[in-house]
């Protein structure tokens, strides 16, 4: 006989299904500010929540991935006059009155035909002189002439002057949207004030070994603690627990001693290595074990009983028996290990002194010195340091269900 269901159950879906999608769009919203303010043009905090075409840029990407920014900076007040040769040829003469650092300069002769020849890949390059002033009857009075030329020379002339470091260009480009004006602007060449990916790398490496090193320990410990008896094991699994309660950050001062003084007798776990850093995290290893420890005792211990009888050692029942069953746990520890090493900030910032060394989670707060806060390269840093977590969780979805030993002995 068919279940007759009351009319207000399918409002209490609907009811269930809006708090759930208002719940998740509540956690989504702080990651997708945060992706929001990577897009943004400048390094401002405020803003758009979702950048439009006309506000948005790739450049703090750009700098996070380890590229040179081009930035272009209108010299306010700047006019382009065009100055006839004898030969047929012309010169540009660029000014301003307004901008006192903008130094007037007037480019060498040059042919027409060799603008209508550049394009945007392949830039035309004039050299300049610096000028004070040039004649006022040798200039142009032909305005069309001026705008059909800025028209023809947009983003494909550069007009430089200076050698080596000091080489400035500068670009004539449109000052609107419709191009009925243009402008003068100066070349900058930004290049990427920190190496994200190095530390995107060094805090991936780090996180992985302390994550494998950690299941290693931890699953040989457990299974001491879960199928062994010894005298003081409840007495050190209390321990364990209790000393895991104090965060590692009360024990910076004795760290930072602790390896100052172990690098003088091993250099590579000392201060300022990935291996001293690695090191310190392999403390936070007992509450790992304790998790591991719950999980093995769920396992009926006659698997390894049989294994015994057909004759099978402790260490091959343990390696063949139980962690082929207790993979979901493992995958789980796995996970918490690598997200709580790679997001750690104290113990890393002590350890770690030189800028090649940072992870990505102590480097990223080189962007926010006091003088000046560099949001949007902070946040392209900030989305970054977040792939490493969710690769690791895409690879290990399918090991994080439980149940893989039901049925492992039958009742």
């Amino acid at each position: 006989m068919a279940i007759v269901q009351p009319k207000s159950l399918i409002f209490r879906k609907a009811a269930a299904h809006v708090f759930i999608l208002a719940f998740l769009c509540l956690i989504m919203f702080p990651l997708l500010m945060i992706i929001a303010i990577s897009f943004r043009q400048g390094n401002f905090s405020v803003g758009d929540i979702i950048p439009t075409a006309k506000t948005s840029t790739l450049d703090h990407w750009r700098l996070a991935l380890g590229f040179d920014v081009r930035k272009l900076t209108r010299v306010s007040g700047a006019t382009v006059d065009i100055v006839p040769t004898l030969d047929g040829n012309i010169k540009l003469y660029v000014h301003t009155d307004e901008d006192v650092s903008f130094r007037n300069f007037v480019t060498e002769p040059f042919a027409m035909t060799d603008i209508e020849n550049a394009s945007a890949e392949n830039i035309l390059e004039i050299t300049s002189m610096p000028q004070s002033d040039v004649e006022e009857d040798s200039i142009s009075k032909d305005q069309d002439a001026v705008k059909n030329f800025c028209k023809t020379a947009e983003g494909k002339v550069a007009l430089s002057f200076g050698d080596g470091a000091e080489k400035v260009r500068y670009f004539i480009d449109k000052n609107d949207a419709e191009g009925t004006s243009y402008g003068v602007y100066k070349e900058s060449i930004i290049p990427p004030p920190f190496p994200v990916l190095l530390w995107l790398w060094n805090s991936v490496k780090v996180a992985f070994i302390t994550a494998l090193l950690i299941i290693c320990l931890s699953t040989t410990s457990a299974y001491a603690f879960a199928r062994m008896k010894f005298a003081g094991k409840t007495v050190i699994l209390n321990g364990m627990l209790i000393f895991q309660m104090f965060p590692a950050v009360l024990a910076l001062v004795a760290i930072y001693a602790l390896f100052d003084k172990i690098g003088e007798y091993i250099p590579w776990l000392g201060l300022n290595t990935h291996g001293g850093l690695i090191l310190s995290y392999m403390g936070g290893i007992a509450l790992h074990i304790w998790t591991i420890k719950g999980y093995f005792e769920t396992v009926d211990s006659s698997l390894e009983e049989a294994a015994a009888i057909d004759g099978a050692t402790p260490w091959q029942a343990f390696r063949l028996i139980l962690l082929p069953l207790s993979v979901p746990i493992l995958a789980v520890v796995f996970i918490l290990a690598f997200i709580g090493t790679i997001t750690e900030v104290p113990v890393a910032s002590v350890l770690l002194l030189d800028m090649s060394q940072l992870t990505l989670a102590v480097g990223s707060q080189q962007y926010l010195y006091p003088q000046n806060y560099l949001w949007g390269d902070f946040a392209a840093a900030a989305v970054l340091s977040g792939l490493p977590i969710t690769i690791v969780f895409l690879l290990a979805q399918r090991w994080l269900v439980g149940g893989l030993t039901a049925g492992g002995v039958k009742g």
